[in-house]
């Protein structure tokens, strides 16, 4: 699994609606694409913070070079963003608990 760590800033002068309508198109657009995974949200007073799931590099490099997608990116420099950071990084090994796996008198412990 390939993850991608985007970090961003913010500029305090944007159009909020079309920030967030830019923003729902490319999560319209990413959700289709073969070898997507999923994506988690987090917002600081920093900024906004988004982690995506792809199945390989080839996947995220569709989706990287996907030209709706690129003419976003160019927006978002020129438009959007103050700062971003994008991190590129290969699964080593993951963990997942949930309690709800848990027999109930373990649970209740």
């Amino acid at each position: 699994m390939v993850i991608v760590v985007f970090s961003i800033k913010l500029r305090p002068d944007i159009a909020v609606d079309e920030y967030e309508a830019a923003g729902a198109r490319m999560v319209e657009l990413v959700s289709a694409m073969p070898g997507f995974l999923g994506m988690d949200y987090a917002s600081s007073e920093n900024g906004e913070l988004i982690v995506a799931r792809f199945e390989s590099h080839e996947a995220l490099k569709a989706w990287r070079e996907h030209p709706e997608h690129r003419a976003t990116q160019k927006r978002g420099r020129e438009e959007f963003f103050a700062h971003y950071r994008i991190e590129v990084c290969d699964e080593v090994r993951s963990y997942e608990f949930d309690a709800g796996d848990l027999p109930s008198e373990v649970a209740a412990t």
